[in-house]
């Protein structure tokens, strides 16, 4: 479900103490024509401060979302009446990044609140609040696997196959520079990116290439996400991943081992994003 992907990022980010499921069964009824229940309760450590917050959970196909007043008005209803803010998290799935914001930036438009995907990251609390940020390595950035040839295996008019030693694993950064002492959390970084494989064939050797395709930059908060698709065989269970505490690269282990790419000149930028009308 929509609640459990962006709950698991809560946890993951190591800022969330709390996030609790709302029933959102209204009785009366007819309490449905005031009130909308959010999806989600929380509580965030904003600067040594735990902060509530609700939040509506939202994944679409479009670009956009468009509310009714009184489903818009009811979040806001329910926001007064409990004295507790309430922002959205929404994931527009061909992006497949979440962003989270405050219900004031909707703008109505004719009868309905709407919002654009532009928008609602101009708005993103995502860095603020959780810890989020953009990464963007060098152009050469590259996971390399060298192969010594020991001795032909088999031959035939098209190939040659070869017996081979594995001689060494580095990753390449700023301007081809091999780096070879690297933490094992930078690896899994570079397996998160979808990747092209380049082969290079010598006389004496093989190496395999793999090179982030068709973009090089990411948000830290898809990382986690792409490594457990990645090593998934079925639909992602996210509840029971939490339930599990099962992270492939604990937010604070991503953080110290991008400091060490930057010190190594492999990563280039770390860029925490601010809200525009902050």
């Amino acid at each position: 479900m929509q609640e459990d992907e962006f709950t698991y990022l809560l946890y993951w980010s190591e800022k969330c103490s709390l996030a609790h499921k709302l029933d959102q069964f209204h009785i009366p009824p007819t309490a449905k024509r005031k009130y909308t229940i959010p999806d989600l309760f929380v509580l965030i450590n904003d600067n040594g401060k735990e902060k509530p917050f609700f939040i509506e959970v939202k994944t679409t196909k479009k670009n956009k979302l468009s509310w009714t007043e009184t489903y818009y008005q009811g979040l806001i209803n329910y926001s007064e009446l409990t004295g507790v803010p309430i922002l959205v998290a929404w994931k527009w799935r061909s992006f497949d990044i979440w962003t989270l914001f405050e219900l004031k930036h909707f703008k109505k438009a004719v009868s309905n609140y709407k919002i654009e995907i532009e928008k609602a990251h101009f708005e993103n609390l995502m860095s603020k609040l959780l810890g989020d940020y953009v990464i963007i390595p060098y152009d050469e950035i590259g996971l390399h696997f060298s192969f010594k040839k020991v001795d032909v295996a088999e031959r035939n008019e098209y190939e040659t196959t070869w017996n081979s030693i594995s001689e060494e694993i580095y990753i390449t950064g700023k301007d081809g520079k091999e780096i070879k002492e690297i933490d094992s959390e930078l690896f899994l970084f570079l397996f998160s990116f979808s990747m092209n494989d380049i082969t290079v064939e010598t006389d004496t050797h093989i190496v395999k290439s793999y090179v982030p395709s068709p973009d090089k930059s990411a948000f830290a908060q898809s990382v986690p996400l792409r490594l457990v698709r990645a090593f998934s065989n079925e639909e992602v269970n996210w509840l029971e991943k939490i339930k599990k505490q099962e992270y492939p690269i604990k937010y604070s282990s991503l953080l110290k081992s991008i400091t060490q790419g930057i010190d190594k000149e492999v990563i280039r930028y770390l860029l925490h994003l601010k809200p525009k009308s902050e």
